[in-house]
């Protein structure tokens, strides 16, 4: 019960239903899932041990909210795992995967195209998630997956404008042309300037937002 209450929280995250600053209603979770408060609260843990919620001692249990400066670290970082992946993809990709990898990429164009960026960005997944798949190496993927959730929740708006889906587009086919040839260095490359790029529109995103109110309250102090 604590795993599929934790996977439903963590999708609640990607999808934008849960925001930076948040609060959890823990009560409210328990009716949600039919469940405890044990499960519902070991649930919350664990997204605490990811430094997905922010649980303060009688103050409240929130969805944790970072400075820009972690968030651009983390775009950073999070370039340099997709890197590795491309590369590794380059090596062991199977014939198999190779045509999926195109029709995945045909995806997006096709959505790209359209300027439809609700399924641009789910056929965006799909196509990393094929390359995860072909870097064969289950423990980077994972750090990435971690990476990426993280910022999940302010990435909401990075494909709404037309001309980041073609400029991401564009940098997809790279990418995919230098998988295909088992260009293992070009590929790396390819992927790390597009999440170097999506970062860098992400953080300009983000510094020019204004400052979430949604912030967990302060504990105020007692006087006498």
């Amino acid at each position: 019960m604590q795993d599929r209450i934790r996977l439903a929280l963590e999708q609640d995250l990607r999808s934008g239903a849960l925001q930076p600053g948040a609060p959890i209603d823990e009560q409210g979770l328990c009716e949600r899932f039919g469940a405890s408060r044990t499960p519902v609260r070991e649930a919350l843990l664990m997204l605490s041990a990811k430094g997905l919620v922010n649980i303060l001692p009688r103050a409240g249990i929130y969805v944790q909210q970072l400075e820009p400066r972690e968030l651009i670290a983390m775009m950073e970082g999070l370039a340099e795992l997709e890197g590795v992946l491309a590369r590794l993809a380059a090596q062991r990709i199977g014939d198999d995967a190779k045509r999926q990898l195109n029709e995945a990429l045909a995806r997006t164009e096709h959505f790209a195209q359209r300027a439809d960026s609700v399924e641009y960005e789910k056929a965006n997944a799909v196509l990393h998630d094929l390359i995860y798949l072909s870097s064969g190496n289950s423990f980077i993927v994972q750090q990435t997956r971690d990476a990426r959730l993280r910022v999940a929740p302010y990435r909401g708006k990075m494909f709404e404008k037309p001309e980041r889906l073609l400029r991401s587009q564009a940098e997809h086919a790279a990418v995919v042309q230098a998988i295909l040839a088992g260009d293992s260095l070009g590929a790396a490359e390819a992927m790390r300037n597009h999440i170097s790029a999506g970062g860098r529109a992400f953080a300009d995103m983000v510094l020019a937002a204004p400052v979430s109110a949604a912030l967990p309250p302060r504990r105020r102090k007692r006087t006498a």
